[in-house]
């Protein structure tokens, strides 16, 4: 019983907006007194939560995203993806699209994508003629690339969490990155045809090849930390160390702008992500090492085969109530706090684990769109100061073309584990 009044109060710490590592810590302690369990327990738990040496990949990770929007990554992958597709109709909302893609590659995280390209996108295509809040909109959905193809530090800590082989998840994020990005393109066309939207630019082989060849160090990062892994090379923090190394290597001495004192900011804007998601995981492992011992995890799984044998349907159960959480809880929270009471539910219906992480992401990625909490969505609205309202509004439709992604990738497995019919 006071499992279930543990849920209740962490779910009404997070609608006053307490932070979510405090509501976790504040709700594990309560639950805990409660109880009658030795409180002195929780910084040992906390401790060894955060002490597992896969979770040095988030740092890494972030820090690597910090490094290519510090540098002029950011900006040879923006001209080359123009290259690419701005020829198309409606040619920026396309290139937003691929460089989204591009810098899913590098840095793991949505939010730090979105805060990134909004910069860049929102007012360059308001330019060109394209409605500020469409532009928003497209940057926003975009953004979640940035969790679903590889790295991904929500996948990171899936694995970690359930004990996944974290490259088996990150193959298994490739092919939904990509129907997800063909899935944006395909709605970007729609709305380029109700719209009149232009073509950026004439198809030109010779800029194309000046984009590549400005790119290629850059595009080395992502072929060393995937390649290293399928390799078996690298070890995923290892791989996420390599990318750091290429992106610090090509900042201070390819490239040249990355100054001392950008080095230093770059070093602080990661050190403050990564203490903000570790408060997370820490919160997280004091509450859910409480909620295994109050068996709820078994009971949430006893709860959910009661209310249907059928595998296909109980699968749809499971995708609503993520959309659903993904509304309210932060993807990282929501990773180590509910994934332990699904995962047997999932596998005794099937799945396998690794499928089931990338449902799973693919779920709390639509939840980063959608309010209350939309943590990519307000980030976009927050940098270009427009009301969420507005790009809604052309958001639902991209919303939707998520939705029939996530149930292609749910009830079609063999897109998720096609990996292991290759090797």
């Amino acid at each position: 019983m006071t499992g279930w009044l543990a849920v209740g109060l962490l779910f009404g710490l997070i609608l006053i907006n307490v932070p979510i590592g405090f509501a976790l810590m504040v709700t594990a302690t309560a639950a805990m007194h409660l109880s009658g369990i030795d409180l002195l327990t929780i910084p040992i738990q906390m401790f060894f939560g955060t002490n597992n040496f896969p979770l040095l990949a988030i740092p890494m990770f972030i820090l690597m995203g910090e490094l290519m929007s510090a540098t002029t990554i950011s900006d040879r992958l923006l001209h080359l993806a123009g290259a690419l597709v701005g020829w198309i109709r409606g040619g920026l909302a396309h290139v937003n699209v691929v460089t989204s893609m591009f810098f899913a590659e590098m840095s793991g995280s949505g939010v730090a994508d979105a805060a990134a390209l909004t910069r860049v996108f929102v007012p360059g295509m308001a330019r060109a003629g394209y409605p500020p809040a469409y532009a928003a909109a497209v940057t926003s959905v975009t953004a979640t690339l940035g969790i679903i193809i590889p790295p991904s530090i929500p996948m990171v800590l899936y694995g970690v969490t359930t004990h996944t082989s974290i490259r088996d998840l990150f193959l298994g994020g490739v092919v939904p990155g990509l129907l997800l990005g063909g899935a944006y393109m395909v709605t970007n066309h729609l709305f380029a045809l109700r719209y009149g939207f232009p073509r950026d630019r004439r198809f030109d082989a010779g800029t194309l090849g000046q984009a590549a060849r400005g790119a290629a160090i850059p595009l080395l990062i992502p072929v060393l930390v995937v390649g290293g892994l399928v390799g078996g090379v690298f070890t995923p923090t290892e791989a996420s160390a390599v990318g750091v190394a290429v992106a610090l290597i090509f900042g201070l001495t390819i490239g040249r702008e990355l100054t001392l004192a950008g080095l230093v900011a770059v070093l602080h804007a990661a050190a403050r992500q990564s203490a903000v998601v570790m408060m997370l995981v820490a919160g997280s492992a004091v509450l859910g090492q409480y909620l295994a011992n109050e068996r709820l995890p078994q009971a949430v799984a006893a709860g959910l085969v009661e209310v249907t044998a059928d595998p296909a349907l109980m699968l749809l159960i499971m995708n609503m109530f993520l959309l659903f959480l993904g509304m309210f809880l932060h993807a990282s929270a929501a990773i180590i706090v509910v994934v332990p009471m699904l995962l047997p539910v999932a596998q005794q219906i099937g799945l396998d684990p690794v499928h089931f992480g990338v449902i799973v992401v693919l779920n709390l990625g639509i939840g980063q769109q959608t309010p209350p909490v939309a943590s990519i969505m307000l980030t976009v609205c927050s940098v270009s100061g427009l009301k969420i309202h507005q790009v809604l509004a052309y958001a639902k439709w991209y919303l939707l073309a998520m939705f029939v992604v996530l149930m292609m990738v749910s009830y079609i497995p063999v897109s998720v584990v096609w990996f292991r019919l290759v090797w």
